[in-house]
Formats: structure tokens, C-alpha cells, sequence
């Protein structure tokens, strides 16, 4: 028993013996299908040759096995940051800590008080693939940390893979500015070498001083490269200096245009802006939050004004609102803690932005400028862009004295006042309105209030004026000059809003219902108008106070000028006809509706303007020029010959209240607020072009007729 236990015990202990691993097995070779099953997709043999390529008849190759794929030892790091984001992601969604009532803020609650900033985080900014995202909430930034941090450990061991450097197709930008079509080739829409220097000078002279959006020492190297064309250029840099150039086109007049480009101003507007906007597409501008796009985007949209939609481009700018807040342009710099020079252009761009939200709200006929309410960017310092540099690590300090900056400072400080201050030009309309009607209802503005507005027009006046002490010097050059006649004109308009139409040197006698006073308020308008053009044509700076023309006040006047025929107002509306037509000479273009529309109301007032001059002197009056062109450019004679209708008619847009017995006056005086082109101006179609004529303007339209 015990031999025969020997051997047997002998031969199996080296299979029981743990410590001894057992020899691998023999794997067999893996046989695959040939080439051709496999491209054909059908079942092989797995012989060779193979059923399949015999009846076919063609030669069979064997297929040869992928290489084996690198297996990625387990990252302990990684494994460690993905653990740590489950756990915060896990307290975010159920953690409420105590005492977390919110608190509603008031309704009211201006931008400069900050109670609330004190105790709220000042967020943080997060950098991922070229963009950059503002975060306020602190567990999100510490989730956004580990999630970065994920990535770089993935991207620094993953060396196989190939990463496109072209971004993705933004399919959300088409929304706001078109389609990018791949027919386009953005190099075609570039400017000549000499005129990228042309215009890039023409920038820097005449709309660099009023907007200081760019920092002209950090983006001229790149002109250098801009000559040659625009292949070698950032594309980030490209959109910039296309918006660039199409604001100096839009700064040019047409003359000027012609001789400079050799080709009309019409067609370089079309030929940048289409640069701008497929240059925007291409960037993916909704999602690619980076400085230099937003500050092409706001440089495109300032060319807008006069140009554009106003309510449209308001809009517009609520996008770009919405981009600057996600970069984070609603904090200061300081409190985030960047650079120097990066913290003072955001603050340049921002108050820009601000200024024109402020602007287009007004004119799209809002009080208010719906602006994120957390927001505490300081206003850029009176600084020259050769004070500031990138490589500055210490805080900048206002320089004493003048500086390039005084315009926009002057500006901010307005653009301060218009937030801080919501519908005070609405308030002061409705209590000049008040002193033409008896049997008020009481809803408009007391008294106490008024009195505390009047106040803060006298602030924003004594703070304008203390800008200009401190850092102006009509000696230093022509921005500061303008500056000069800005502030006045500031004053002047909200004077002329806030002094009440029974202290005017007009009362009792051409101003004795709200309706006379309106006239008056748009014929002043229209003089603040042409004083800004005169201070501005030898300075460069005309197309700054022509964006600022609103055609609607014009047409207004127009209208009245159709049935006033005698007084002051009436020879002073008349001198802002000739005034309009000189610096507006687009206005010619009948083939606008909204122009044909203007120049029926223009020739009705003359008609009617001749016969009264006519009687009172025995001798018809010398034709004016634009009333001769006029003529020339509308095609229906009926509107050359017809005498003007003792009521012309007022768009329904313009008529509410008119109706169930309410005095048709009650939105005169938002005549600023009135959108011409908005109204639908097809009504005249038949008449301006060809139609039976004859007719009134008290036939077009619905419900009852009114005055202008």
C-alpha cells in the first residue's frame, strides 16, 4: 500500500502545489474570415481559399488580425477626482443648509448698491478649450476644478488620439446672423493692402477716441500680418479688424468712400459686415467666450446704429449681454483676481456695452435698460493706452490731467446716471403732460419724486462738469473738444425735459395745449441735432451725431408742418427741414418706404407752406432744393400737384387713445418712443407707385382719423 501511495502521491503534488503556477496552454490560432467575406459581410469557411472566393473565381486572402490594443493602467489620481466629483455632485443635489431663505431684493435695487455683494462670493472664472465661463456658485467651481483637472490627466496619457484644430460649426449663431453660407470665402471679402492700413488709420482717428474698445498698442502688430491678408491672422483677430474696418467705413461719407476704396459706401458696408458676421459663424461666437470676439461683437453692433432696426439691435445687444456676463465682465476684475490690463479692458468694454444697451433701450422705447442687477464693474480709469500694458503685475492709477479717455469717461458717467436712474426722461414727459390736462387721475409722478429727479439732473451735471475740470483740455485735441460740447448737450436736452412748459418763454403763446408743446419738444430736438453736426463735421467724428438722428421725430414734425403754417416754431421746423435733408441725403432714396412715406408728408407741407407764403407776400417763394429732388424721385405726379388734406393721417401705432372718447394727445409727447419703421408702410404703395391717386391720407387705414 505504501509503494503504491508513493508514486501516485509523487505525480500529483506538483499539480496540488499553489506556490507552482501551471504551464500556459497551448491558445489555438484564431482563424478570420478572408477579405473579401469581409467587405462583403457574409459568412466565411475559414478555409483558404474559401467556398465563397472559389465560386467566385477571385483569389482568397486571409485577413490579418488588428493589433492589440494598449491596455490603460488604472490612474489613481483620477479614479480619485472622479470620486470627489460623485461626492460633490451628491451634497450639491441634496444639501440644504440651514437658514438658506432667500431673501427678495427690491424690485428697484440699483447697480451701485452693493449691500448684497458683500456677503456673496465673488465667483470664479473657469478656462476650458479657449473659452472662458463665470461661475458664482461655489460648489459648481469646485466641481468645474476637478472636471478640468480630469481632463488634463486624460489628454496627457491619451497620445493617439487627433485632436481637429477647427471648432466645431456653432448651429445656434445662424439664429441671430445668418447663415454662414460655404459658397462665401472670407478672403475675398478682405480689404487691399493699402487699405488695411487706410482704414485701420481711419479707426484710430475718428472712432478709437469715442468708444476705447480696443488697446491700439496690442493689436497694431498684427497689421503687419493684416497687409498680406488674412489667412496667417487669429481668427479671432480677423473678425476684430473686419469690424474694424466696417466701422471705418461707417465712419466715412460717401465721397470719401469712393475716393478712398474706389467702390461705392453701400457696397463696403455689405462687403465688411458679411466679412463680420461669417467671421463670427466660423468662431462659433455664442459659445466661444474669449475678450477680442466679444470686443469685434460690440464694435458690429455700435456700426448698426442709424443703420439698423433699433429694437432689433437692441436685442442684439441682450446677447451680448448675456456673453459678457457668462465671461464674468459683471464682476470687477480686482474681485476675480486677474491681471491688471486684463481687469482694465473688460472694464472698457463693459461700460460700453452698457452705454449702448442704455442707448438702444431708450430709443426702442423702453425707460430702463434690463441689465443684470449683481453687477459691480468700476468704471475704467483715465488712463492712455500707452499707461497700460499686458506684462503689468501692480493695479493702475488714474494719471493726473488729460488723457484719451475723457470722452468715454464723460460718457460712463451719463450711462451711470440713465441705470441709476430708470424713466426719468417718461416721468418728466408725463408731468409736463399733466399741465395740459385738468381732470388727471393722479397716476402720475408726485411731486416729492420730481423733486428728487431734478435733484439728480443737477448731480449728473455739477459730476459731468467735475470730469471735465479734472481730466479735460480743449487745447489737448478734438476728442476733448467734443467732450466739451457733450456735456452741453447733455444739460441742455435734460433741461429742456425738466423746466415745465409754463416756465418756457413759449407759453401762452405758440405752446397752449400738449400738442403745441410736443411740436416744440421735437423741434428742439432736432436743433440739439444740428448743433451736434456743426461741432463735429471738422472733427472727424459726423458719424458719431448722425447715428443719433431718429427718423421718427422728424416725420412727426412733418406731419405738423402739414396744417401749422404760422409762427416761430413753424419757420424754426422748417430751417430743420432744410438741416436734415443736407446731412441726410439718404433720405433721398425713395425706393425706402419708410423715405417715400417721409417725402409725401414733406411735399404736402410745402403745398400748403407755398399757398400761405404765396398770399401773405403777393410772390411765390424760391423752391427749396430738397423740395425739387423730392419731386424728381417720387413717380406719382398726384403727390407733386395734390393740396395737402386738412387732417393727415396718423398710423394706428399712433393713435391709441384715440378712441371711446380718450383725447387722442396722450402719446404725444413719447414722440421719441414712436417707431416709423415699424408701421406698415405698404399703405402707400398704391400711390406712391401708380396708384389711382387722388385720395387723401384720411382714406388709408382703420378706425377713426386723427391729427398729428
Amino acid at each position: 500500500m505504501a509503494s503504491s501511495s508513493t508514486p501516485s502521491s509523487s505525480t500529483s503534488g506538483p499539480v496540488s502545489n499553489p506556490s507552482v503556477a501551471p504551464p500556459p496552454p497551448n491558445k489555438p490560432t484564431r482563424i478570420l474570415a478572408c477579405v473579401l467575406c469581409q467587405h462583403r459581410k457574409i459568412k466565411c469557411d475559414r478555409n483558404f481559399p474559401c467556398s465563397n472566393c472559389t465560386k467566385a473565381n477571385v483569389k482568397c486572402t486571409p485577413s490579418t488580425p488588428a493589433p492589440a490594443r494598449k491596455r490603460r493602467r488604472p490612474n489613481q489620481d483620477l479614479q480619485e477626482r472622479l470620486a470627489r466629483c460623485e461626492e460633490l455632485l451628491k451634497e450639491y443635489a441634496t444639501e440644504k443648509p440651514e437658514g438658506s431663505v432667500t431673501t427678495p431684493r427690491p424690485s428697484q435695487q440699483l447697480a451701485y448698491d452693493d449691500s448684497y455683494l458683500k456677503w456673496q462670493p465673488a465667483g470664479q472664472l473657469v478656462r476650458d478649450e479657449g473659452s472662458m465661463r463665470f461661475v458664482d456658485n461655489p460648489m459648481l467651481s469646485t466641481v468645474y476644478d476637478e472636471l478640468r483637472a480630469m481632463r488634463q490627466i486624460v489628454d496627457s496619457e491619451d497620445t493617439d488620439d487627433n485632436t481637429s484644430d477647427t471648432a466645431a460649426p456653432d448651429e445656434n449663431s445662424d439664429l441671430l446672423l445668418g447663415d454662414g453660407s460655404p459658397n462665401i470665402k472670407i478672403e475675398a471679402l478682405w480689404p487691399d493692402a493699402a487699405h488695411v492700413i487706410r482704414l485701420w488709420q481711419i479707426y484710430l482717428d475718428r472712432v478709437n477716441p469715442l468708444t476705447k474698445i480696443i488697446h491700439v498698442p496690442t493689436l497694431q502688430p498684427y497689421l503687419a500680418e493684416a497687409v498680406g491678408g488674412s489667412q496667417s491672422l487669429p481668427k479671432n483677430i480677423e473678425a476684430l479688424l473686419f469690424s474694424i474696418f466696417l466701422m471705418a467705413v461707417v465712419s466715412l461719407d460717401a465721397d470719401e468712400c469712393q475716393t478712398l476704396l474706389g467702390y461705392s459706401r453701400d457696397e463696403a458696408l455689405q462687403r465688411y459686415s458679411s466679412g463680420v458676421r461669417l467671421a463670427l459663424l466660423r468662431l462659433g461666437f455664442l459659445k466661444t467666450h474669449d475678450l477680442t470676439i466679444l470686443q469685434g461683437l460690440v464694435i458690429y453692433l455700435i456700426s448698426l446704429q442709424g443703420r439698423y432696426n433699433r429694437h432689433a439691435a437692441w436685442i442684439l445687444n441682450g446677447v451680448v449681454i448675456r456673453i459678457a456676463q457668462k465671461m464674468g465682465m459683471h464682476r470687477d476684475g480686482e474681485t476675480l483676481g486677474l491681471p491688471p490690463f486684463e481687469a482694465e479692458m473688460r472694464r472698457r468694454l463693459w461700460w460700453q456695452i452698457i452705454m449702448v444697451d442704455s442707448k438702444y433701450a431708450i430709443f426702442s422705447g423702453l425707460s430702463h435698460s434690463l441689465l443684470p442687477r449683481n453687477w459691480d464693474t468700476k468704471p475704467p480709469k483715465n488712463l492712455n493706452d500707452a499707461d497700460i500694458f499686458p506684462s503689468a503685475t501692480e493695479p493702475f492709477q488714474d494719471r493726473e490731467g488729460p488723457t484719451e479717455m475723457i470722452f468715454c469717461l464723460l460718457i460712463y458717467a451719463f450711462a451711470k446716471f440713465l441705470v441709476e436712474t430708470p424713466g426719468f426722461d417718461t416721468m418728466f414727459l408725463l408731468t409736463s403732460q399733466g399741465e395740459f390736462v385738468t381732470d388727471r387721475d393722479g397716476s402720475g409722478p408726485p411731486e416729492q419724486e420730481m423733486v428728487e429727479y431734478r435733484r439728480t439732473v443737477e448731480t449728473l451735471g455739477n459730476t459731468l462738469l467735475g470730469i471735465l475740470d479734472k481730466y479735460c483740455d480743449p487745447l489737448a485735441g478734438p476728442v476733448h473738444q467734443m467732450a466739451v460740447n457733450m456735456r452741453t448737450h447733455i444739460i441742455d436736452k435734460i433741461m429742456e425735459l425738466i423746466t415745465p412748459a409754463k416756465h418756457q418763454p413759449e407759453w401762452g403763446g405758440e405752446v397752449r395745449t400738449l400738442k403745441d408743446n410736443t411740436f416744440k419738444i421735437a423741434v428742439c430736438t432736432l436743433e440739439h441735432n444740428e448743433a451736434n453736426y456743426m461741432s463735429t463735421k471738422d472733427k472727424g467724428f459726423m458719424w458719431f451725431s448722425l447715428a443719433h438722428f431718429q427718423i421718427d421725430i422728424f416725420m412727426y414734425m412733418a406731419g405738423q408742418l402739414c396744417h401749422r403754417t404760422e409762427g416761430v416754431l413753424v419757420e424754426r421746423g422748417w430751417r430743420q427741414v432744410e438741416v436734415v435733408y443736407t446731412f441726410h441725403p439718404e433720405l433721398f432714396d425713395t425706393s425706402n418706404k419708410l423715405h417715400a412715406a417721409l417725402a409725401v408728408f414733406i411735399l404736402k407741407a410745402w403745398r400748403k407752406r407755398e399757398e400761405t407764403l404765396t398770399q401773405r407776400t403777393g410772390q411765390r417763394p424760391d423752391t427749396p432744393f430738397y423740395v425739387d429732388r423730392l419731386r424728381t424721385s417720387m413717380p406719382n405726379d398726384d403727390y407733386k400737384s395734390e393740396p395737402t388734406p386738412p387732417d393727415p393721417y396718423t398710423p394706428a401705432v399712433l393713435a391709441v387713445g384715440a378712441h371711446n372718447g380718450i383725447p387722442d394727445n396722450s402719446l404725444d409727447s413719447f414722440l421719441g418712443y414712436l417707431d416709423a419703421s415699424a408701421l406698415d408702410w405698404d399703405m402707400f404703395g398704391s400711390q406712391v407707385n401708380g396708384g389711382s391717386g387722388g385720395s387723401s391720407f384720411g382714406v388709408f387705414g382703420m378706425g377713426p382719423q386723427v391729427e398729428w
